[in-house]
């Protein structure tokens, strides 16, 4: 029969679904929509109090929600299940959504549409401040639901799903739960951003910041899951995907400092020359 559970760790008997007579809800599906209904009233607040208008977030939203749906349950079939790329009934199931492949593609999507629409790349910064909040709240379904679990264990963060319809083997045990270590990410995130939000003078800073963030914070959170099969040197698909991206974050930033740097020097030319013309500014905000 096994260890009882500790008595420190967190029993949750939600079922994963809501069933109201012939229609099935899955919490996972409304924790994600309340998420992306929050981060983009945050977003929207911020846009306006920056001098932006808010009304290509409603588009960004979408786009948000078709990145993380789409490239979310592709990545996650190219890491556990490739054949079920080719099969509709894999391809569409409700379970198995990665968040490194949500994120890449909503951030393709988002930028190709804020380069065609010659939109402010403050809206990057306005949409990253109110991502952690967002993902807080959208991962309470994973929580529910157990998709991510990790070992088994007493750890008083450890999770025990005792409804059988929950994803963990076996609903007696709990495990770490990798749902509720990104509610936990997210949430400190969103801590250290939101109360700096009104810092983030050049363009970018904020996104590189978040996403930054998320990269360390999740490379340190797959030791404890294990839900994405290892690749090299110890590591997992998941990890390295994390290393990948805090690389991009930091040669991003880097080049965005550079950038600032290279427009400074020229501003003070111009001054120091008497120029009439207005120096190019790239600060744009309260």
């Amino acid at each position: 029969m096994g260890a009882p559970v500790s008595f420190s760790v967190i029993t949750i008997g939600i079922d994963p679904f809501i069933h109201l007579g012939p229609v099935t809800l899955a919490w996972h599906g409304l924790t994600i929509a309340f998420g992306i209904l929050i981060g983009a009233l945050l977003a929207g607040r911020l846009a306006r109090r920056w001098g932006l208008s808010s009304d290509p977030l409603y588009a960004i939203a979408g786009l948000v929600t078709a990145g993380a749906l789409v490239g979310g349950r592709v990545f996650y079939l190219l890491e556990q299940d490739p054949g079920g790329l080719v099969d509709p009934r894999r391809l569409f199931s409700s379970y198995g959504f990665t968040f490194d492949g949500g994120v890449i593609l909503a951030a393709v999507l988002i930028t190709g549409y804020i380069w065609r629409k010659r939109l402010s790349i403050r809206y990057l910064d306005v949409i990253a401040i109110g991502l952690p909040l967002g993902i807080a709240i959208g991962r309470i379904g994973d929580v529910i639901n157990s998709e991510h679990y990790g070992a088994r264990s007493n750890f008083f963060l450890a999770v025990r799903n005792a409804n059988p319809n929950a994803k963990t083997p076996d609903s007696r045990f709990a495990y770490q739960n990798g749902g509720l270590y990104e509610v936990l990410l997210a949430t400190a995130i969103f801590a250290v951003v939101w109360p700096l939000r009104e810092r983030f003078r050049r363009p970018m800073d904020a996104m590189w910041l978040v996403l930054g963030l998320f990269a360390a914070g999740r490379f340190g959170e797959f030791f404890l899951r294990s839900d994405s099969p290892q690749l090299a040197l110890g590591l997992n698909n998941a990890q390295w995907v994390s290393l990948a991206l805090l690389a991009v974050v930091i040669v991003g930033w880097l080049i965005g400092r550079r950038n600032v740097a290279r427009v400074d020097r020229r501003s003070l030319s111009d001054s120091a020359g008497g120029s009439s013309a207005a120096a190019p500014s790239i600060t744009q905000g309260p």
